[in-house]
């Protein structure tokens, strides 16, 4: 057999090298952010969805006051059904000067299906534009007002709505469970998945965005609210 060269010898090296780098490459490149930087208005819109209370308020099974989500205390008890997921966000836009359907011009029960409706019909004349889950998640991390809106097929039953929050997460992470949100609904939180938040409604988040959730946008004048 003929001796292994010094060339051949540097060449299995090399390769030997490039095979060990390869995964963790791969591995770093899925764990980065898949949205870009969290700018100082997406830090804004952070501390903005952080102070809004919606762990405490706009509590399921209880009737609330839509702009505040304290209790209403003229209908008191509890209702199985009483979830407030379009009232948090309607209250929201009101704060960071957003149009979008709301009391008055509709009533707070069972608003989240026509908020979806009118987000896709009147929405980019209000300066709404519908967005690609990526967009969305990037856009939210550059401190827009981004939603998450689904339209109940079946026009008696509700819908769901809910705010996308900046963050950090990785593409996979994005892939598989959709932007980050905060919400108000069958469960309140500060954060969790598109996946969770919409787990309740069939076909709504799928894997990948090809589900029946869609996005949009709308530009918030930082410059026009009281620091945070």
């Amino acid at each position: 057999m003929a001796p292994i060269s010094r060339r051949q010898s540097l060449r299995s090296a090399l390769g030997l090298m490039l095979a060990q780098i390869a995964p963790a490459g791969l591995a770093l490149a899925q764990a980065a952010p898949c949205c870009g930087a969290i700018t100082p208005q997406g830090q804004r819109l952070l501390r903005f969805l952080d102070a809004s209370g919606v762990e405490q308020l706009w509590l399921p099974q209880v009737h609330v006051h839509w702009r505040s989500g304290e209790p209403d205390l003229r209908r008191p008890g509890t209702s199985p059904h009483a979830t407030h997921c379009s009232a948090f966000v309607a209250a929201m836009s009101v704060r960071l000067g957003v149009p979008l359907l709301r009391p008055p011009e509709h009533r707070a029960g069972m608003l989240a299906t026509p908020q979806a409706h009118w987000l896709a019909a009147e929405g980019a004349r209000q300066g709404w534009r519908a967005v690609s889950m990526q967009q969305a998640q990037t856009l939210a991390n550059q401190g827009d007002f981004v939603l998450a809106a689904w339209a109940n097929p079946r026009p008696q039953h509700s819908g769901h709505i809910a705010i996308v929050r900046p963050s950090l997460q990785s593409a996979a992470a994005l892939e598989q469970d959709g932007p980050e949100l905060t919400m108000a609904g069958h469960r309140n939180a500060l954060r969790l998945s598109t996946a969770r938040g919409f787990e309740d409604h069939k076909g709504a988040w799928v894997a990948g965005g090809t589900g029946s959730v869609r996005f949009y946008a709308h530009a918030v004048d930082w410059a026009a609210l009281p620091p945070n």
